[in-house]
């Protein structure tokens, strides 16, 4: 392997370490898959090296001719890993059962050579950022998402709206302003997390961008709210959010919590049979 490849593989491992350790919400963002854009198809981990250079959609020279567009004059690429596997003997022993020259029923160990693929490299593929082409616009996506009915009557009393949009940077987000939530995924776990947004500001006022302690109400009441009510949604992120916090910042944070989570509670036990077990 040549000194470029090398250095290649070691910057995209180190861009995914990176991650891990300082941008936990890009590494939950990894985890969605968008609307049939060829990083739609790529692993986890190559998404993730996509957010860490700070763009939604990437994609090869090629690709991103066939879809009208060109990569600017001075445009440098940074690399995806693709594994390079290669089919190699492997022996292997099973148990078969067999009947001996004496007629009795026995287990011998046989022994046998099989074709398996064994993953040998990594082989570094350059793409693009779209915000480093030109050209023909990239049709957005669009979806629908109908409000679950149990919380249509918070949206009622709160006199918020909900839109739809294509995915850019975030998943959702909440405007204080326009008192709007704007959903780029149809994952009920986005849109209770915006909503709890909503319930802070009515609770207590939030203001804009991404405050931490705005961000752990909003997560993990979105979390246990969904426990509560009986639907199954990924957790992972509020680990990460809550095991950023000391004691004190948690204390307050829960108190939140509370509130947010008892007022749609309250709102939806008429309409919802809330399941939990003791």
């Amino acid at each position: 392997m040549n000194d470029v490849r090398k250095n290649r593989i070691k910057q995209a491992m180190e861009t995914v370490l990176k991650a891990f350790e300082s941008n936990p919400e890009k590494v939950s963002l990894a985890i969605f898959r968008g609307s049939g854009k060829p990083s739609d198809s790529w692993s986890f981990f190559n998404r993730l090296i996509m957010l860490m250079n700070e763009t939604a959609d990437a994609r090869g020279f090629r690709q991103w001719e066939k879809a009208g567009r060109r990569v600017k004059k001075g445009a440098k690429a940074f690399y995806i890993l693709a594994p390079v596997k290669r089919k190699v003997p492997v022996k292997v022993k099973r148990i078969e059962t067999v009947e001996d020259e004496s007629g009795e029923i026995v287990e011998v160990e046989v022994e046998e050579t099989v074709t398996v693929e064994k993953l040998v490299s990594f082989k570094p593929i350059p793409v693009f950022r779209y915000e480093d082409t030109e050209g023909e616009p990239i049709p957005e996506e669009k979806f629908d998402f109908e409000v679950p009915c149990e919380f249509q009557g918070i949206i009622d009393e709160l006199g918020l709206k909900v839109e739809t949009e294509p995915f850019r940077r975030f998943y959702g987000c909440y405007s204080i302003q326009s008192k709007t939530i704007r959903l780029a995924s149809p994952e009920l776990i986005v849109f209770l997390h915006e909503l709890c947004h909503a319930v802070d500001d009515h609770l207590h006022g939030v203001h804009g961008g991404q405050i931490a302690m705005q961000e752990v109400v909003a997560e993990f009441s979105a979390a246990v709210i969904a426990c509560l009510l009986g639907y199954r949604i990924p957790l992972g992120n509020v680990k990460e959010y809550v095991g950023s916090y000391g004691f004190t910042e948690l204390f307050k944070a829960f108190a939140r919590v509370e509130r947010v989570v008892g007022f749609v509670i309250e709102r939806t036990a008429e309409t919802y049979t809330i399941s939990y077990s003791q």
